[in-house]
């Protein structure tokens, strides 16, 4: 909306943490004859001004923003970019703030861990990139993200052996240190690899519990779903999430009444009433964090069977996870990976 940039005073933001709860905060009307209303006063950010075309369309024939990093970048193949891109709020606009990641995550390892130096972790990510093919556009990300690095030097890469790379990666976090302290701001969104049992009905025969039926062990991998959420909300993407709730209306014409509009998740009635129930809930007087705005995080679970090859009958069954407060206009692009993979199931 581009009237609601001109409405909320960045400042606000800025003075006090938590939103104004004293009273219902409404925009004004834009060109559209759209404005928001907010239950719980007016928001402290608005994601929505820090929008271009680039975040919601991805046309070739559209003139995009170039520098647009509302998707993944290129080198968040094995994790976090080596310097990744924090935002902080600043009065006037987002701050672009560069810090290592695996520094934060695992203070005793360099960014490019496990690998010995910057040069190789971008050439083993520009290799296991998702493609199949490569094309004019992997050529371009060979050059400019790899080659043209200012961390990527040739010397680097005398002795490599890309057998040898790919099972150091393998055994990567088999030999971080058990006594190894993280971060308060890591998060460890590895796969790991559980057996569950199925009981299975015998045909003739009975039970008398089904404890006592026979088990069928089935391998499945799988990530924690905290760790993956607090990976989704430290990428460059998670700044244009929405944590405030409202509800959209539009009013074709002053002498004609506002109509509802239903268009995202957190535009929704059970999103708010959700978000009611957190803010009334109960703060304890110990909790370090209780000066800090509080949030509904929407999960949007999905799974579908994946063939895994072009010829033959091998399958298998993803369930991808999406954060519902990311808009849908930017979460149906295919270059913002907004899918993040929770488990696989074996067929």
């Amino acid at each position: 909306m581009d009237d609601l940039e001109s409405q909320l005073d960045p400042d606000i933001a800025m003075a006090s943490p938590r939103p104004n709860t004293d009273r219902p905060f409404r925009t004004e009307p834009d060109r559209f004859g759209v404005f928001r209303e907010y239950a719980h006063g007016q928001p402290s950010i608005t994601p929505d001004q820090f929008h271009s075309l680039s975040d919601i369309s991805d046309s070739p024939y559209l003139a995009l923003d170039p520098f647009s990093n509302s998707h993944h970048p290129r080198h968040t193949t094995f994790g976090s970019d080596p310097q990744k891109i924090t935002f902080n709020i600043d009065s006037d606009n987002w701050q672009q703030s560069h810090a290592r990641a695996d520094a934060a995550r695992t203070p005793n390892l360099p960014a490019f861990a496990p690998f010995r130096n910057a040069s190789v972790y971008r050439l083993m990510t520009w290799f296991h990139r998702p493609s199949n093919t490569k094309s004019i556009g992997e050529l371009n990300s060979l050059v400019h993200d790899v080659l043209l690095a200012p961390d990527f030097q040739t010397n680097d890469l005398v002795g490599f052996d890309a057998v040898k790379e790919n099972t150091l990666m393998d055994h990567y976090h088999e030999n971080i240190s058990a006594d190894h302290i993280p971060s308060p701001f890591s998060f460890d969104d590895t796969w790991i690899k559980s057996t569950i049992e199925i009981p299975v009905p015998c045909d003739g025969v009975r039970h008398s519990s089904e404890a006592e039926a026979p088990k069928f062990q089935v391998d499945i991998h799988h990530r924690r779903l905290t760790e993956v959420i607090k990976s989704a909300y430290l990428e460059p993407a998670a700044k244009a999430f929405h944590t405030f709730p409202f509800r959209a209306f539009w009013k074709p014409s002053a002498d004609e009444p506002a109509e509802r509009i239903y268009s995202e998740a957190y535009t929704g009635n059970k999103w708010i009433c959700e978000y009611e129930s957190i803010l009334k809930s109960p703060r304890s007087q110990d909790d370090p964090h209780s000066h800090l705005e509080r949030f509904l995080v929407g999960l949007m679970i999905w799974s579908d069977s994946t063939s895994l090859a072009q010829f033959g009958t091998a399958e298998l069954w993803p369930i991808y996870l999406y954060i519902g407060a990311q808009s849908k206009y930017s979460r149906v692009k295919p270059s913002s990976f907004a899918a993040h993979h929770i488990a696989y199931l074996p067929k």
